[in-house]
């Protein structure tokens, strides 16, 4: 490949590359950009991190639905098939539908949901039986009914 359409307002003509053909950055080629002939890639190749900076951040899918979105100083939205389904939020985080704990990548059943600082009150599911467990003070329930 040659580039030879550069003029003072720089590369005016697109640059094709062949499958397995890379761009690469970096003085030991730490950054590779390239298609395979199946998939496309950013490689980040070296011993540092990739960053990726935006003010705004949105990745989509090819027919521009939504896999995530961030906004700066405001919410992160994470979307199943475009539908918001996780939002953090100034407070805390807003869940759209289900939230499942699930053992599936941990190999056992007891998954618990945490709460407190110290994680003083936690439900969970052992895979015989069902816990609520408090370990500081009181647990109350309440109810609007008398």
């Amino acid at each position: 490949m040659a580039i030879t359409k550069v003029d003072d307002r720089g590369l005016n003509t697109p640059i094709d590359l062949l499958d397995n053909e890379k761009i690469r950055f970096g003085t030991g080629n730490d950054l590779e950009v390239f298609h395979d002939g199946s998939n496309s890639y950013i490689k980040e190749a070296g011993t540092g991190q990739l960053f990726i900076q935006a003010d705004n951040l949105i990745l989509e899918n090819a027919a521009g639905a939504n896999y995530l979105v961030g906004m700066s100083g405001a919410e992160v939205i994470l979307y199943h098939n475009d539908q918001t389904k996780f939002q953090t939020t100034s407070s805390g985080v807003t869940i759209t539908g289900n939230a499942v704990a699930s053992s599936k990548f941990r190999g056992n059943d007891d998954v618990k949901l945490s709460l407190g600082d110290s994680e003083d009150l936690q439900v969970y599911h052992n895979g015989s039986n069902s816990y609520v467990s408090n370990t500081t003070g009181d647990l109350y329930i309440r109810s609007d009914a008398n």
